[in-house]
């Protein structure tokens, strides 16, 4: 009888002593929506989900996904910056996407904190979206959010 009383408060006390992970209180991790542009021919849709973890080595950990998108292709994506929304500009390449038999493709991106620091971008605010491009031509694209480095 003493186990069964004992057992559940240890389970609670070790889940009042848990410390939660932390993340980074400047920039939430955020999920934007990849649409076909127009004109382009494609008709699948996708996603970029952008985590900013606050760890020692990665500054921005960057996922890509396509889901119906042409098969057996490489798609390029682009991370665009700009002061505002109305001035982006392609400023890296990140990843290429290789679509499976179903159109299906997925990449990922890493920012090391060397790479933020050595660029000089540590504390500024950019707006910012994600191109996917197929043989040179926007095919996929976010829309525009705002992204704050700390």
């Amino acid at each position: 009888m003493r186990r069964l009383i004992l057992l559940p408060l240890a389970t609670v006390a070790l889940l009042l002593a848990a410390t939660p992970a932390v993340a980074d209180s400047t920039y939430q991790t955020e999920r934007l929506s990849l649409r076909p542009v127009a004109g382009s021919g494609e008709t699948g849709s996708g996603m970029v989900v952008n985590a900013h973890p606050n760890g020692p080595r990665i500054y921005a950990h960057e996922q890509y996904l396509l889901t119906g998108a042409e098969a057996s292709e490489t798609y390029d994506v682009w991370l665009l910056l700009g002061a505002d929304c109305a001035s982006l500009a392609p400023a890296v390449p990140t990843a290429s996407i290789r679509t499976n038999a179903a159109g299906n493709g997925a990449a990922k991106y890493v920012f090391t904190f060397d790479f933020v620091d050595g660029a000089g971008l540590r504390g500024m605010t950019f707006a910012g979206a994600w191109q996917v491009l197929n043989d040179g031509v926007v095919a996929y694209q976010t829309g525009c959010t705002s992204i704050e480095l700390d």
